[in-house]
């Protein structure tokens, strides 16, 4: 379990596989996510990468199961982590699609706002679920959501804590493919066939050209500084101990009793 590397002629398919919990980014999952993608950057065998979840989901978004974290060193460890792993994903050279089935959220949508293309199926959500925590965005999200829907609708998804069908999401341009009857990662297969063979070096130049990568770097750092507060502060931490506990978390609540 963790992360899975297939390869069919040109395309290769990464695939998170941790069903058990909805794929979701757990530490390992994040550096190995990233150690997989970073050498098929110079591999001539491939031309397209997809990434996928295993089973009926594509990614839950970060491990909750690991949050309420209140040590400095270890926040911004986590979120050098993330930073890392997201930078690999938007520099990619080559052209990169998510394939969305089922639920996507919290750092799941970022994850697939850092490809260059995503591909839904029509039951597919993707979740904006940081504020149900008590966290702000992170893996770039709000970089990549602004460029994708907008920058009003990003703040309405965002603080609106908005969950959303592939219908939706594609209306608003956070999807490009919307699918009724085909599953998603079918489809990124095809699609990504009929892109490969084309000019690598001159595709590898045009994304640089439209990437904005010293945006991204500047707004993983300040997502860093606001998670650095966020975690050790009584909402995340009502909202960690509310997952844990599998029930709403109470944040008027936290209020009195932090005072």
């Amino acid at each position: 379990m963790g992360i899975r590397l297939d390869l069919h002629d040109r395309v290769a398919v990464i695939v998170l596989d941790d069903p058990k919990i909805r794929n979701a980014l757990t530490v390992e999952n994040r550096i190995s996510l990233r150690e997989t993608l970073a050498p098929l950057a110079s591999d001539d065998r491939v031309d397209v990468v997809i990434i996928a979840g295993a089973e009926e989901n594509f990614c839950a978004g970060g491990d909750v199961r690991t949050m309420g974290e209140t040590d400095p060193a270890k926040i911004r460890e986590r979120m050098e982590c993330v930073a890392k792993t997201a930078e690999v994903i938007a520099s990619f050279p080559k052209l990169t699609i998510a394939a969305v089935a089922g639920h996507a959220a919290g750092a799941g949508v970022s994850l697939a706002c850092l490809c260059d293309m995503v591909i839904a199926e029509e039951t597919a959500t993707f979740t904006f679920s940081f504020l149900k925590l008590g966290l702000g965005p992170d893996w770039g999200l709000t970089w990549s959501l602004p460029r994708r829907v907008g920058a009003s609708q990003a703040k309405r998804l965002i603080l609106s804590r908005a969950a959303i069908g592939a219908v939706e999401a594609h209306r608003i341009g956070l999807v490009d493919v919307v699918l009724s009857t085909e599953d998603a990662r079918r489809t990124a297969m095809n699609m990504a066939k009929d892109l490969c063979g084309g000019p690598r070096e001159s595709i590898g130049a045009v994304k640089t050209m439209l990437s904005d990568l010293d945006g991204l770097r500047a707004a993983l750092k300040r997502e860093t500084a606001m998670q650095l507060e966020r975690f050790p502060h009584w909402e995340h931490q009502e909202g960690a101990r509310a997952f844990r506990e599998k029930r709403h978390a109470d944040y008027r609540l936290a209020r009195t009793v932090s005072v």
